[in-house]
């Protein structure tokens, strides 16, 4: 604001002010004991947390327009300043990484929430690029406007960084003031009128909203979900690449050319960059199209088309695309559900405690394998009938068993069976975040059904750990699907058991309870039916895709309309029945945990001892290692009432146990049993 110098005979002249359209605002005289309460603009040099505390306190409301650091600056800003209300918009995509800053941290997410739920917050975010900032801050007497320079950051309020900022301070009777404050307020408004505004925590509200998930539950899954809008981005461009590389023009060339959005983000340019070997210039990206096809540089995963029409199922290995024959004739059928047999048969000449259930489980498997790739039609029945009382996908798998029992072998098989190629699974090993990260971003990406085995994870995958799969396993079907989707199922191998409450509504466990000999007829017969090519996927996808199309009832075993197509499969074969065939999940047939907990009792791991104490009898397990108790423990039903002291576990209530373990028997000899009769047979013998 430029004012004229008083003159020598000590008059003063009228004050001007032109706007920014040339306006000119001519203002009438005053003199120095005016108490007049118009705006005149204050300037305020930022230089010290004791300055920012000037220029901000004393207010009960806070709207403004401006950058905000963190999450956790703005819960500091009710505290700091005793402010009753805040209500921010932020541009450039700020928003977009405030989830991940409060991975981890539910004090804070408990306390944004909860402001925003009761209206003490409000925060408005957009992808636009906005400079602005303006802060319009009011108590019971005035409203102060700010415009400057100051963000909302430590960095700023600190003493680390030099702001400067023009203030007004206008009081609620000053009727010239309002008009210019009414301005300002049209002005902020305007910020508001961008197309992708959005409010902070309104996803986390609606996931909220009849919820049967502890709040807790759904912090760790909102945390844990991606930028909804950054992701339908790059889904597009994947599924325009896959699109591309499964084209049915033989005479396409091998490299092919996509236009690139201008939305795109850096990270998403270079997982391009990375996964698909891309040349990105001038808003274009050049793919060759064998890269795409070769599933050893998608991760170790084959891309996989289906079509729900016709069951044709089309798969891109070693560079090249190749449909699966679904004209499949009995014969062929037979010959393949005589090799799944035989590999599970296998386990009659292995060391196992219940060969029944074991072979039954490892059925199951085949199952959900082959069921797998329809899992999102699956999902997209369900979401019709629950969406809003239940938001969970189909359950992820783990496979557990002790190491050295196969389950990588059988990995194998699972590949073979899909794709004819007995590919090998996933290496889950020494996966750390960045690792599992890279991996849920690229299967969400992808567009391909083809179920995703990772082999050995590491115990605190599905654990309480810091760093365990959480966030990633909650997110992926109940914030980051969509019907038009295709998220391929996780398999996981593992050799530990110990499994969190938060997985498992979620994952589903089975248990490979038995030990291979790993001898070389064992080899040889495994070799012979992985070298074999097995035709029942494809005629299964012919079946189930036709099933579909009858508008099959959504059912909550996951695996019902399967278990339907192998009854069709079997009866084409004109091949009876394995006993160890799930006519229903092996869980309600077979108490795993309790077969589980016989079996270790089997080993001589643990031993047994009545006491008796004051409110009655107990039984004391003595375990040589507190992790083996642990993993009995684990396994043990809520009705048993169990209490571990050092490496033992007291049983409080024997009988509930005792009926527990009689569940798990059957009248053969544990593992270590059949090795100590085999050992002392060869004793005998010499």
């Amino acid at each position: 604001m430029k004012m004229n110098t008083p003159t020598e005979n000590k008059t003063r002249q009228i004050p001007m002010q032109s706007t920014l359209d040339g306006t000119v605002l001519r203002k009438h005289s005053f003199s120095k004991s005016s108490t007049s309460k118009r705006v005149y603009p204050k300037t305020v040099f930022l230089k010290s947390k004791k300055s920012w505390k000037k220029l901000f306190d004393g207010f009960s409301e806070l709207k403004g327009i401006t950058y905000v650091s963190s999450p956790d600056f703005i819960l500091d800003q009710f505290s700091e300043y005793e402010y009753e209300k805040i209500e921010l918009i932020i541009g450039s995509g700020l928003m977009d990484g405030y989830k991940k800053n409060l991975e981890g941290k539910n004090t804070a997410i408990h306390s944004l929430y909860s402001r925003i739920c009761d209206g003490s917050l409000v925060l408005f975010g957009t992808k636009a690029t906005v400079h602005t900032k303006l802060y319009i801050l009011k108590d019971d007497e005035k409203t102060r406007i700010i415009i400057g320079s100051p963000n909302l950051s430590y960095n700023a309020e600190g003493s680390r960084q030099r702001e400067y900022a023009i203030y007004f301070d206008i009081y609620h009777d000053d009727q010239i003031g309002l008009k210019f404050l009414e301005q300002v307020n049209d002005d902020y408004s305007k910020h508001l009128q961008e197309a992708d505004i959005i409010r902070f925590m309104e996803d986390l509200q609606n996931l909220r909203h009849n919820s049967e998930n502890d709040r807790e539950e759904d912090f760790v899954l909102w945390c844990g979900s991606d930028s909804i809008d950054s992701r339908r981005v790059i889904r597009g461009v994947v599924k325009e690449i896959h699109d591309m590389a499964f084209i049915e023009d033989e005479g396409a060339e091998e490299s092919f050319t996509i236009m690139i959005p201008d939305t795109i983000s850096k990270s998403d340019k270079k997982a391009l960059t990375s996964n698909y070997d891309a040349r990105i210039h001038d808003g274009r990206a050049t793919i060759s199209r064998n890269w795409v096809l070769n599933e050893t540089r998608n991760k170790g995963m084959p891309l996989m088309r289906i079509d729900q029409k016709s069951g044709n199922v089309t798969i891109g290995l070693g560079g090249n695309k190749f449909t699966l024959n679904n004209d499949v004739s009995p014969e062929q059928i037979n010959a393949g559900l005589a090799d799944i047999e035989s590999y599970i048969k296998l386990v009659d000449q292995a060391i196992c405690h219940h060969p029944k259930a074991v072979k039954m489980t490892m059925m199951e498997t085949v199952l959900y394998t082959m069921a797998a790739p329809f899992a999102n039609e699956w999902l997209r029945q369900k979401r019709k009938r629950t969406m809003l009382t239940d938001r969970t996908g189909p359950r992820h798998l783990i496979v557990y068993g002790p190491g050295g029992n196969g389950k990588t072998t059988f990995g194998r098989f699972q590949n073979h069976l899909l794709s004819t190629k007995p590919f090998e699974p996933v290496d889950g090993k020494n996966h750390v975040k960045k690792d599992w990260d890279n991996l849920f971003n690229h299967v969400t990406t992808s567009d391909s059904p083809f179920p995703v085995i990772v082999d050995d994870i590491k115990s605190s995958c599905f654990g309480k750990a810091r760093g365990n799969l959480e966030g990633r396993v909650k997110a992926y079907f109940e914030n980051d699907w969509e019907p038009g989707n295709n998220f391929p199922m996780m398999i996981f191998n593992t050799n530990h058991d110990n499994i969190a409450e938060w997985a498992k509504r979620r994952v589903r466990k089975l248990d490979f309870l038995v030990k291979f000999k790993g001898n070389e007829k064992e080899q040889m017969q495994l070799e012979e039916i992985l070298r074999r090519p097995n035709h029942v996927f494809p005629a299964f996808a012919k079946i189930y895709s036709e099933e579909l199309s009858k508008g099959q009832v959504f059912s909550h075993d996951e695996l019902k309309l399967a278990r339907t197509v192998f009854v069709k499969l079997y009866a084409i074969a004109d091949r009876i029945f394995p006993d160890f065939f799930p006519e229903k999940p092996p869980e309600q047939m077979y108490d795993m945990d309790a077969i589980y907990c016989v079996d270790l009792k089997s080993y001589g791991l643990f031993s047994e001892e009545k006491r008796r104490g004051e409110r009655g009898d107990v039984l004391k397990l003595h375990f040589e290692d507190y992790r083996t108790l642990n993993s009995f423990n684990s396994r043990l039903p809520p009705s048993i009432s169990a209490m571990s002291i050092n490496e033992d576990l007291i049983i409080q209530n024997p009988e509930e146990y005792r009926r527990f373990m009689e569940r798990g028997r059957e009248n053969k000899p544990g593992l270590f049993s059949k090795l100590f009769s085999k050992k002392a047979e060869s004793q005998k013998e010499l």
